[in-house]
Formats: structure tokens, sequence, C-alpha cells
């Protein structure tokens, strides 16, 4: 089991993971990722700029995440709160997604814990995510990570797009 970057070779392997977890964020009658998006063309721009990462476990894709490394400009307005990192860099972790049948096992601890050795040796010592307020699981690992909640921002014009937005400073 390891994590490493994603290869043009992995795509439908990844839109595979990424399906799962659509469906699974469907069920739990959250709005998030229903509307299309992740779409094919954003994980391709992963793969392109070399954000995307897989989690392999016994040769097999099971975990997708993008680490952005450039500032996310959804989270120059946050709302209902405050970063408390302002002048340093933050990698942002986005598209945390786990197959089915491999939910269960603590593999997104893994695959985050990982992309956070990634990020330190690159340089990063400030992570942040968001997630939809209906997404209990993404809120969970947040927490469990030592995330702290900063407020709210929004990835879109629409109120499905409210994000909770938390932050974690090393």
């Amino acid at each position: 089991m390891f994590v490493r970057k994603a290869l043009r070779g992995d795509l439908p392997e990844i839109i595979q993971v990424i399906n799962d977890a659509k469906r699974l964020i469907k069920g739990t009658g959250s709005p998030q990722w229903q509307d299309g998006q992740p779409s094919r063309e954003v994980l391709e721009e992963d793969l392109d700029i070399g954000r995307g990462y897989v989690l392999i476990v016994n040769c097999k894709v099971v975990g997708y995440t993008a680490l952005m490394q450039t500032n996310d400009p959804h989270y120059d307005v946050i709302q209902d709160g405050s970063w408390k990192n302002t002048t340093d860099k933050y990698a942002t972790l986005h598209r945390v997604s786990i197959a089915d049948g491999y939910r269960g096992k603590h593999l997104s601890d893994f695959m985050i814990s990982n992309l956070f050795t990634i990020g330190y040796e690159l340089g990063f010592r400030n992570f942040r995510i968001d997630t939809h307020a209906m997404n209990k699981g993404m809120q969970h690992i947040s927490l469990k990570f030592g995330f702290k909640y900063r407020g709210i921002i929004y990835v879109g014009p629409k109120e499905d797009d409210r994000r909770l937005a938390y932050e974690l400073n090393m």
C-alpha cells in the first residue's frame, strides 16, 4: 500500500473512484459533486499539472486526492470566520475519494497522512480543506487530523456551493 503521483494511464481508475464517491455522497442526500464535478476535464487538469495523487492497494488504484500547491481562489473570501495564517503559502486537499469496497479500512487516513508528508517535503506547513455541510465523513476526517474549522467559503454562485472551510497549521 502506497501513495504516488497519478499518471495519465490511471485516469479510468480515478474516474471510477470519483464516481464511487459521488454515489456515496448522493446517498447521504448531499448535493456536493452531483452537478458533474469533479469532471473528467478537472481530473485531466490535475494530472497535467501534477497535483493528482493515487492510493495504491495490491497494485490497484483505490483512492484519489488532488494536492493543490497554489492558492485556491475560492479561499480568498471567507465568511463567518477567518484564516489563522494568511501570510504563508498553503496547500489544499481536494477530491478526497476512496473506492467502493475499500471504505471503513482507514485508508483515507493513510492517504492523507502521506499527502501531508509530500506537502511538508514541498515546504508547506499550512494545509486547507473544505467540504459541504452534509458531508459528515469529510468533516470527521478533517477534525481527526487536527484541522480547525475557520468559516464558510463558496466554490460557486449557488447556495449549494457553500462549504465549511478548515485549516491545519504545522
